[in-house]
């Protein structure tokens, strides 16, 4: 083979390497895709110059390359149709954008085909039934039978809204295909095309406590902020509170309505009701959306990089001074109580500047670790460098979550203050309350990080399996010994340290917890953050709790993560 034709079948490949990759890219990926096809034009384009026979310049030869150029056109247009109406047909029809506040859009054509359809059932883990759908005159209507024991605001993030109008967001969206009948149910597809009668949709089984989901939201009493429980041995969600909520009645559209314009009227003022500034963004599931910094809580993470990596940390050689000043041209970092040490000890152990929650303490194992420790033990728990963070994130994929972050400005780790700040749980940390709950639940279950799944099994409407989910571990995040001794340090914030109110719900029940006090606008109130699990010595439970400018961790969070624990052990 001469070097032409080497070089000619070398551009093929490249191309069609570039190609197979870009189109098999997800929806969300379009730039990525765009850029493989662009990429392999003048790949292409040289290759078939390349095989062309020799001839002089001339009108044949111009008008040759000008129809390489129309045929390269062409066959790029045509895989790009490929791409939308074969290989990403289904993604496209059901895609949903998140936007930055919450609300969603999605293609209408699913809804009002879907008008006709008897939309699947949607259960909590006991069979109670959070969503269903009836017939009139023909047409299709979601209604919400939990409104009779609950209050619907409550469980709107999980559930979502399904309306004619705005689309569909939440279980509704991720779920649409099964929900409709179009997934699972296609021999009874074929079946209602010859004789007819209303497509009904399968059924939503979740591993949703809907009593503690309830009771959860009834302990955050109105204030903004996320409540997340986690079954540690599992990754099942039993309770995902996000407040505030939304009404999914108030966008459902009743065909009985007598005015179907008046009724089109009220679904539109609903709608700008609850996307009014002042509404406090209700569409935008905090515990799986929203990111922020995590405060205290993240000592947790910063100890176990101290333990994993003893020899650059030196987890019981630290000390709790007032202040320490990790670069002489900034600030230094204080505690937020003075005199620490006369609690924590001179020198301190890990367990002790865990408990009494030691900023400066912190502070020193995060610069002793430096960014690239520091950074290997945060992405074991899923935490990002910003470049390197999916969007989504996908190790929970029934609801539209945003990746937590290490830092946002390259090079920030690189500074010892922001070294130090991210230590303590503050610098440019962005995470979500999910993620919190995560690593919770990793420390309960030895160190194996599960994978959060909402939707533990669907069912077609005669009761037949389609698909069920069970246990599945992302991997080991700590060895089982590192998991052993943060719960002991997490015992500690129970029982005597800052968080030791969190005991005092659950009597009799081991706990262990910590404390979070997040500051994030200058001036503004600090979120109130904690985490929890229990029982201590085999957890059931792994809790994160976080209010919006809340105030202290120790105080605020701790008693929320109390009373969401012992709702958690009454509706077992």
């Amino acid at each position: 083979m001469g070097a032409r034709s080497m070089l000619r079948a070398g551009l093929v490949l490249a191309a069609l390497a570039l190609l197979g990759y870009g189109i098999l890219q997800p929806v969300e990926a379009d730039t990525r895709w765009l850029i493989c096809l662009w990429a392999s034009a003048p790949l292409i384009g040289l290759a078939g110059w390349l095989s062309q026979p020799a001839s002089p310049r001339g009108l044949p030869r111009s008008v040759a390359n000008v129809g390489l150029v129309i045929l390269v056109g062409f066959g790029l247009l045509s895989l790009q149709l490929l791409r939308q109406q074969f290989v990403q047909a289904d993604a496209i029809y059901t895609y949903v954008a998140v936007g930055a506040d919450g609300s969603t859009t999605s293609n209408v054509r699913p809804v009002l085909d879907s008008q006709r359809v008897l939309r699947g059932q949607i259960l909590d883990r006991r069979g109670v039934v959070l969503a269903d759908s009836d017939s009139v005159d023909g047409f299709a209507r979601r209604s919400y039978p939990l409104a009779d024991r609950y209050d619907p605001a409550a469980f709107s993030n999980i559930l979502g809204f399904f309306s004619t109008r705005y689309g569909q967001s939440g279980l509704e969206a991720t779920y649409a295909a099964y929900l409709t009948g179009d997934r699972g149910n296609e021999l009874q597809r074929i079946q209602e095309q010859f004789v007819g009668g209303q497509r009904r949709g399968n059924t939503l089984v979740l591993t949703l406590n809907a009593d503690l989901q309830a009771r959860a939201a009834q302990a955050l009493g109105g204030r903004t902020g996320s409540v997340v429980v986690l079954d540690p041995r599992s990754g099942a969600v039993l309770a995902m509170v996000s407040q505030p909520g939304f009404d999914p009645r108030g966008l459902s559209f009743d065909p009985s309505a007598p005015d179907w314009e008046a009724e089109n009227a009220r679904i539109g003022d609903y709608w700008s009701q609850i996307n009014a500034d002042s509404a406090g963004q209700p569409l935008l599931n905090r515990p799986a959306q929203g990111l922020y910094p995590p405060g205290s809580t993240f000592k947790t993470l910063t100890a176990i990089a101290a333990l994993e990596h003893q020899g650059a940390a030196q987890p019981d050689s630290i000390t709790c001074p007032q202040e320490y000043r990790p670069d002489p041209s900034a600030p230094p970092v204080v505690n937020a109580v003075d005199n620490l040490s006369s609690l924590t000890g001179d020198p301190a152990t890990l367990e002790k500047v865990y408990a009494y929650s030691c900023n400066t303490a912190f502070a020193q194992y995060a610069v002793r670790l430096g960014p690239d420790l520091f950074g290997d033990t945060a992405r074991q728990f899923d935490i990002y460098p910003p470049q390197k963070a999916p969007s989504p994130y996908g190790e929970f994929s029934d609801l539209p979550t945003a990746a937590s972050l290490l830092y946002v400005d390259p090079g920030f780790l690189n500074q010892p203050r922001g070294m130090a700040d991210t230590g303590y749980g503050q610098g440019q940390l962005l995470v979500t309350p999910l993620e919190m709950a995560m690593i919770t639940a990793a420390v309960a279950n030895d160190g194996v990080m599960m994978r959060p799944y909402l939707v533990q099994k669907i069912t077609r409407p005669d009761g037949s399996l389609i698909v069920e989910q069970s246990a599945r571990p992302i991997r080991r995040a700590m060895s089982a010994a590192i998991a052993k001794t943060m719960r002991a340090d997490m015992s500690a914030v129970a029982r005597y340290g800052f968080g030791r109110s969190v005991s005092e719900y659950t009597p009799g029940i081991a706990v262990g917890g910590k404390s979070g006090t997040a500051e994030h606008v200058p001036g503004a109130p600090p979120h109130a953050w904690f985490i929890a699990l229990a029982p201590l010595e085999s957890p059931r439970y792994a809790v994160a709790v976080m209010v919006e400018s809340g105030g202290e961790g120790s105080s605020v969070g701790a008693r929320l993560a109390g009373e969401v624990l012992a709702a958690a052990f009454a509706t077992e």
